[in-house]
């Protein structure tokens, strides 16, 4: 990953980590509409599943992005922030294409959405720091495993 140009490795990088995220947010919105309800249909279940969807799609990008990003070198703080931004521009992107529908009924999917994310990208954040410093060890050649914490 070392010998790839910039962009061609942050375009892997980010195709990756996209794969991996929605793959884990179709989980999610499983998980989520069926613990939501039971299985049983309440007519909230789109909007329970894009809950779910963006919140474990959100963990897992911001989680994963810097991660395989760290295999190309020392990564700066800004790049779980930014893909924690990422995450949140396409939650505002789904927010615009179903806003038509918000009414007083929906407004709370809305916000349980925007809670969710972010609840889900702040631990993110806090886990990505934690592999981003241990990543920077590693690199730098200092202790590494169990003997340092």
């Amino acid at each position: 990953m070392r010998r790839l140009p910039s962009p061609l490795a942050f375009i892997l990088v980010a195709l990756a980590s996209f794969i991996v995220a929605t793959l884990v947010g179709v989980a999610g919105a499983f998980a989520g509409a069926y613990f939501c309800d039971g299985g049983s249909s309440k007519g909230n279940d789109l909007a329970v599943a894009l809950i779910g969807f963006h919140a474990a799609g959100t963990f897992t990008f911001v989680s994963v992005f810097p991660l395989l990003w760290s295999r190309r070198g020392n990564p700066s703080w800004r790049v779980p922030v930014a893909s924690f931004a990422a995450c949140l521009c396409v939650l505002a992107l789904d927010t615009m294409i179903f806003w038509s529908s918000y009414d007083a009924y929906s407004a709370v999917f809305f916000y349980a959405a925007w809670l969710a994310v972010a609840f889900s990208g702040s631990v993110a954040l806090v886990l990505s720091r934690y592999t981003l410093s241990r990543a920077a060890r590693e690199n730098s050649g200092g202790p590494s495993g169990s003997d340092s914490l």
